[in-house]
């Protein structure tokens, strides 16, 4: 986890993170957004933003995201708001962290795989808990939502989907309840913390991937989360991605409201 206090270990790491945001957004999806220098970058990238990165064995990038709180401001509400349905209150505010920019890179079904990508999944809601919230917002492509579902986010939508441009994309929240969080971790076997974060320290001259592998090594579960020389990092994604697919949209969508219903049924749940 990188975030204020630490963040001058990772410059490399975060100039990478924005290179491959221009490489997944600009070159591969077409969004039109701002671009200088073949960064992509805006105005949420501040002193408040924290972002989660996962890396490979020879130390890159291979999954990563941004959080921030928005008790000052949003990307959904400055941008997206006309995609809440109408009369919601606005879902933001003190304790609630929004989830924008996520890129994985990292393919393969292992085991270790899946619950890598859950890590990176539960760490936004690890996050919010840790700080005293218990949801997070976010606006995505309808097309992830069942990928989200299947790994563990329980997601409640605010709006229908609507064409924002270069896909149809759908406002939605995710329960960071201490409830949601144990069950990510049992269903995939994780660690009490999904990351590690390290604190600048001038006596130890490892580089911050060598303090980080030593952690992570310190026990069998955290070991086993760690990248493998067989893991496939793929920068050009599938043509899928680019591909406006209304049937596609239409069976994710349908998929997230039946799964809405079968929750609501559930005794306790969120």
């Amino acid at each position: 986890m990188v975030a204020n206090d630490n963040r001058a270990l990772y410059e490399r790491e975060i100039e990478e993170f924005h290179r491959l945001r221009k490489a997944v957004f600009v070159d591969e999806l077409g969004w039109r957004i701002p671009v200088r220098d073949g960064l992509e970058m805006d105005q949420y990238d501040d002193e408040r933003a924290v972002y989660g990165f996962s890396f490979d064995v020879n130390n890159q990038l291979t999954m990563a995201c941004r959080y921030r709180p928005t008790d000052d401001r949003s990307l959904l509400m400055d941008v997206f708001s006309h995609a809440l349905a109408p009369g919601t209150p606005d879902p933001t505010g003190p304790g609630v962290w929004e989830i924008t920019r996520g890129i994985c890179l990292e393919t393969g079904g292992a085991r270790h795989n899946q619950r890598r990508r859950a890590c990176q999944m539960i760490t936004p809601l690890e996050l919010t808990r840790a700080t005293g919230g218990t949801r997070c917002v976010a606006f995505a492509e309808v097309r992830l939502l069942p990928l989200f579902i299947q790994m563990g986010w329980r997601v409640k939508l605010l709006g229908d989907p609507i064409d924002f441009g270069e896909g149809t994309g759908i406002a939605f929240e995710i329960d960071a309840s201490d409830v949601a969080i144990a069950k990510i971790r049992r269903d995939f076997d994780l660690p009490e913390q999904g990351y590690i974060k390290l604190l600048p320290d001038p006596s130890d001259k490892r580089t911050i991937h060598e303090r980080a592998a030593d952690l992570a090594l310190s026990s069998a579960l955290t070991a086993s989360l760690m990248p493998q020389d067989s893991d496939a990092r793929e920068v050009a994604q599938s043509i899928m991605r680019t591909v406006s697919n209304p049937k596609l949209n239409k069976r994710a969508f349908d998929y997230v409201r039946r799964n809405q219903s079968d929750l609501a049924a559930v005794p306790g749940a969120a």
